[in-house]
């Protein structure tokens, strides 16, 4: 898993939430469009916030897989 990059993760993440396979997810995806509701966003940046060990402020609320990356990204290079 070392050489998959932060977008890879947080998409392989993204589908465990959603319960998707083989969906194809680009960084302007919606979270909505691919069916994360609230609650599973939520659940989403806790598995995050594991994978990567990171905290992600609970007001967080990335719309889309940019987004998202993004956020974690910058939380890593903290």
């Amino acid at each position: 898993m070392a050489d998959q990059t932060t977008f890879d993760r947080v998409c392989a993440i993204v589908r465990e939430q959603a319960g998707l396979d083989d969906v194809e997810l680009t960084a302007e995806t919606k979270l909505s469009e691919v069916g994360l509701d609230s609650l599973a966003t939520v659940e989403a940046v806790m598995a995050c916030e594991d994978e990567f060990g990171i905290e992600i402020d609970a007001e967080s609320n990335p719309a889309t897989i940019g987004e998202f990356v993004s956020m974690v990204e910058s939380l890593l290079e903290n």
